[in-house]
Protein backbone atom coordinates (compact mmCIF):
# COMPACT_ATOMS: atom_id res chain seq x y z
CA UNK A 1 0.00 0.00 0.00
CA UNK A 2 2.84 2.38 0.86
CA UNK A 3 4.39 1.69 -2.55
CA UNK A 4 1.10 2.42 -4.33
CA UNK A 5 0.69 5.68 -2.47
CA UNK A 6 4.28 6.68 -3.21
CA UNK A 7 3.74 6.10 -6.94
CA UNK A 8 0.47 8.00 -6.78
CA UNK A 9 2.17 10.98 -5.16
CA UNK A 10 4.97 10.84 -7.73
CA UNK A 11 2.45 10.82 -10.60
CA UNK A 12 0.60 13.72 -8.98
CA UNK A 13 3.77 15.79 -8.81
CA UNK A 14 4.05 15.54 -12.60
CA UNK A 15 0.78 17.46 -12.96
CA UNK A 16 1.03 19.80 -9.98
CA UNK A 17 0.33 22.78 -12.24
CA UNK A 18 -2.94 21.25 -13.40
CA UNK A 19 -3.85 20.40 -9.82
CA UNK A 20 -3.47 24.06 -8.87
CA UNK A 21 -5.57 25.17 -11.87
CA UNK A 22 -8.42 22.73 -11.13
CA UNK A 23 -8.40 23.62 -7.42
CA UNK A 24 -8.50 27.32 -8.30
CA UNK A 25 -11.39 26.73 -10.71
CA UNK A 26 -13.36 25.01 -7.95
CA UNK A 27 -12.62 27.85 -5.54
CA UNK A 28 -13.55 30.59 -8.01
CA UNK A 29 -16.76 28.89 -9.17
CA UNK A 30 -17.76 28.22 -5.55
CA UNK A 31 -17.35 31.92 -4.78
CA UNK A 32 -19.40 32.82 -7.87
CA UNK A 33 -22.20 30.51 -6.74
CA UNK A 34 -22.09 31.89 -3.21
CA UNK A 35 -22.15 35.49 -4.46
CA UNK A 36 -25.11 35.07 -6.81
CA UNK A 37 -27.20 33.27 -4.19
CA UNK A 38 -26.29 35.86 -1.53
CA UNK A 39 -27.59 38.53 -3.94
CA UNK A 40 -30.91 36.63 -4.05
CA UNK A 41 -31.00 36.65 -7.83
CA UNK A 42 -34.22 34.95 -9.02
CA UNK A 43 -32.51 32.51 -11.40
CA UNK A 44 -30.08 31.47 -8.67
CA UNK A 45 -32.91 30.86 -6.20
CA UNK A 46 -34.76 28.73 -8.75
CA UNK A 47 -31.64 26.80 -9.61
CA UNK A 48 -30.93 26.06 -5.95
CA UNK A 49 -34.54 24.97 -5.50
CA UNK A 50 -34.23 22.51 -8.39
CA UNK A 51 -30.99 21.11 -6.94
CA UNK A 52 -32.58 20.54 -3.53
CA UNK A 53 -35.66 18.94 -5.11
CA UNK A 54 -33.37 16.54 -6.95
CA UNK A 55 -31.70 15.59 -3.67
CA UNK A 56 -35.06 15.02 -2.01
CA UNK A 57 -36.76 13.03 -4.77
CA UNK A 58 -34.29 11.29 -7.08
CA UNK A 59 -31.80 8.46 -7.01
CA UNK A 60 -29.30 7.76 -5.60
CA UNK A 61 -30.20 10.24 -2.86
CA UNK A 62 -33.50 8.61 -1.93
CA UNK A 63 -31.78 5.24 -1.52
CA UNK A 64 -29.09 6.82 0.66
CA UNK A 65 -31.66 8.38 2.96
CA UNK A 66 -33.53 5.08 3.22
CA UNK A 67 -30.34 3.22 4.09
CA UNK A 68 -29.43 5.77 6.75
CA UNK A 69 -32.96 5.79 8.15
CA UNK A 70 -32.81 2.03 8.59
CA UNK A 71 -29.38 2.26 10.21
CA UNK A 72 -27.50 0.57 7.37
CA UNK A 73 -24.58 2.98 7.46
CA UNK A 74 -22.05 0.65 5.87
CA UNK A 75 -24.27 0.18 2.81
CA UNK A 76 -24.91 3.93 2.65
CA UNK A 77 -21.19 4.61 2.79
CA UNK A 78 -20.47 2.04 0.08
CA UNK A 79 -23.19 3.47 -2.18
CA UNK A 80 -21.91 7.01 -1.66
CA UNK A 81 -18.35 5.94 -2.45
CA UNK A 82 -19.43 4.00 -5.54
CA UNK A 83 -21.48 6.89 -6.95
CA UNK A 84 -18.78 9.46 -6.23
CA UNK A 85 -16.05 7.28 -7.75
CA UNK A 86 -17.88 6.23 -10.90
CA UNK A 87 -19.97 9.30 -11.65
CA UNK A 88 -18.44 12.13 -9.66
CA UNK A 89 -14.83 11.31 -10.47
CA UNK A 90 -14.25 8.89 -13.36
CA UNK A 91 -17.14 9.43 -15.80
CA UNK A 92 -17.39 13.20 -15.48
CA UNK A 93 -13.85 14.38 -14.71
CA UNK A 94 -11.42 11.79 -16.08
CA UNK A 95 -12.98 9.82 -18.93
CA UNK A 96 -13.62 12.94 -21.08
CA UNK A 97 -9.86 13.31 -21.21
CA UNK A 98 -9.66 10.62 -23.89
CA UNK A 99 -10.89 13.32 -26.30
CA UNK A 100 -7.82 15.38 -27.23
CA UNK A 101 -7.95 19.00 -26.04
CA UNK A 102 -11.77 19.25 -26.11
CA UNK A 103 -11.89 16.79 -23.24
CA UNK A 104 -9.91 19.25 -21.14
CA UNK A 105 -12.48 21.97 -21.85
CA UNK A 106 -15.30 19.59 -20.96
CA UNK A 107 -13.67 18.69 -17.64
CA UNK A 108 -13.15 22.39 -16.87
CA UNK A 109 -16.83 23.05 -17.63
CA UNK A 110 -17.93 20.22 -15.31
CA UNK A 111 -15.63 21.55 -12.60
CA UNK A 112 -17.01 25.09 -12.87
CA UNK A 113 -20.61 23.87 -12.92
CA UNK A 114 -20.06 21.67 -9.88
CA UNK A 115 -18.35 24.48 -8.00
CA UNK A 116 -21.24 26.85 -8.69
CA UNK A 117 -23.77 24.23 -7.54
CA UNK A 118 -21.92 23.78 -4.27
CA UNK A 119 -21.59 27.52 -3.86
CA UNK A 120 -25.36 27.86 -4.26
CA UNK A 121 -26.28 25.19 -1.71
CA UNK A 122 -23.52 24.68 0.86
CA UNK A 123 -23.38 28.13 2.51
CA UNK A 124 -26.99 27.81 3.73
CA UNK A 125 -26.29 24.32 5.09
CA UNK A 126 -23.09 25.45 6.81
CA UNK A 127 -24.94 28.27 8.56
CA UNK A 128 -27.47 25.98 10.29
CA UNK A 129 -25.21 24.95 13.16
CA UNK A 130 -21.63 24.26 14.11
CA UNK A 131 -22.21 20.54 13.56
CA UNK A 132 -23.60 20.95 10.05
CA UNK A 133 -20.72 23.31 9.28
CA UNK A 134 -18.21 20.60 10.21
CA UNK A 135 -20.00 17.93 8.18
CA UNK A 136 -20.34 20.17 5.13
CA UNK A 137 -16.79 21.51 5.18
CA UNK A 138 -15.25 18.10 5.79
CA UNK A 139 -17.28 16.56 2.97
CA UNK A 140 -16.43 19.40 0.61
CA UNK A 141 -12.69 19.24 1.31
CA UNK A 142 -12.44 15.45 0.94
CA UNK A 143 -14.73 14.96 -2.05
CA UNK A 144 -13.70 18.04 -3.98
CA UNK A 145 -10.10 17.19 -3.15
CA UNK A 146 -10.63 13.85 -4.89
CA UNK A 147 -12.24 15.58 -7.87
CA UNK A 148 -9.29 17.95 -8.14
CA UNK A 149 -6.99 14.96 -8.61
CA UNK A 150 -9.36 13.11 -10.96
CA UNK A 151 -10.01 16.27 -12.99
CA UNK A 152 -6.34 17.17 -13.30
CA UNK A 153 -5.59 13.60 -14.37
CA UNK A 154 -8.28 13.81 -17.05
CA UNK A 155 -7.05 17.16 -18.35
CA UNK A 156 -3.52 15.77 -18.48
CA UNK A 157 -4.74 12.89 -20.66
CA UNK A 158 -6.53 15.33 -22.99
CA UNK A 159 -3.39 17.44 -23.35
CA UNK A 160 -0.90 14.61 -23.67
CA UNK A 161 -1.86 13.53 -27.18
CA UNK A 162 -1.81 17.14 -28.38
CA UNK A 163 1.39 18.13 -26.60
CA UNK A 164 3.44 14.92 -26.32
CA UNK A 165 6.52 16.85 -25.25
CA UNK A 166 4.90 17.04 -21.84
CA UNK A 167 6.26 13.51 -21.53
CA UNK A 168 9.51 14.25 -23.36
CA UNK A 169 8.49 12.09 -26.32
CA UNK A 170 7.48 12.76 -29.91
CA UNK A 171 4.88 9.99 -30.14
CA UNK A 172 1.37 11.17 -29.31
CA UNK A 173 0.26 7.61 -28.66
CA UNK A 174 3.11 6.98 -26.22
CA UNK A 175 2.38 10.22 -24.38
CA UNK A 176 -1.30 9.26 -24.21
CA UNK A 177 -0.46 5.86 -22.73
CA UNK A 178 1.88 7.40 -20.17
CA UNK A 179 -0.76 9.91 -19.11
CA UNK A 180 -3.31 7.11 -18.67
CA UNK A 181 -0.80 5.20 -16.55
CA UNK A 182 -0.27 8.29 -14.40
CA UNK A 183 -4.05 8.73 -14.08
CA UNK A 184 -4.43 5.14 -12.87
CA UNK A 185 -1.77 5.73 -10.22
CA UNK A 186 -3.30 9.07 -9.18
CA UNK A 187 -6.58 7.25 -8.57
CA UNK A 188 -5.07 5.73 -5.44
CA UNK A 189 -5.31 9.20 -3.90
CA UNK A 190 -8.77 9.72 -5.41
CA UNK A 191 -10.04 6.49 -3.86
CA UNK A 192 -8.56 7.26 -0.44
CA UNK A 193 -10.13 10.72 -0.37
CA UNK A 194 -13.51 9.43 -1.54
CA UNK A 195 -13.55 6.66 1.06
CA UNK A 196 -12.80 9.18 3.79
CA UNK A 197 -15.35 11.58 2.32
CA UNK A 198 -18.09 8.95 2.23
CA UNK A 199 -17.42 7.91 5.83
CA UNK A 200 -17.37 11.53 7.00
CA UNK A 201 -20.47 12.58 5.08
CA UNK A 202 -22.73 9.62 5.85
CA UNK A 203 -21.70 9.31 9.49
CA UNK A 204 -22.17 13.03 9.98
CA UNK A 205 -25.55 13.11 8.26
CA UNK A 206 -26.75 10.11 10.25
CA UNK A 207 -25.75 11.72 13.55
CA UNK A 208 -27.41 14.99 12.55
CA UNK A 209 -30.66 13.60 11.14
CA UNK A 210 -31.37 10.12 12.44
CA UNK A 211 -29.57 9.70 15.76
CA UNK A 212 -32.21 11.47 17.84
Amino acid sequence: MAGLLARSLAASRKIKGLLVIVAALYAISFIVGWLIISMQLPFAIEFRKSILETVDTQQPFTSLFELMKSGKLVYAILLTFAVNLTSGAFTSTTLPGVVPLLGALGIAAVTAYRGIMIGLTYPEVMSISYETFLVAVGTMILELGAYVFSGAAGINIALSSVFPRRYQVDSRWKAFKESCKDAAEIYVIVIILLVLGAVWEITGLFLLIYST
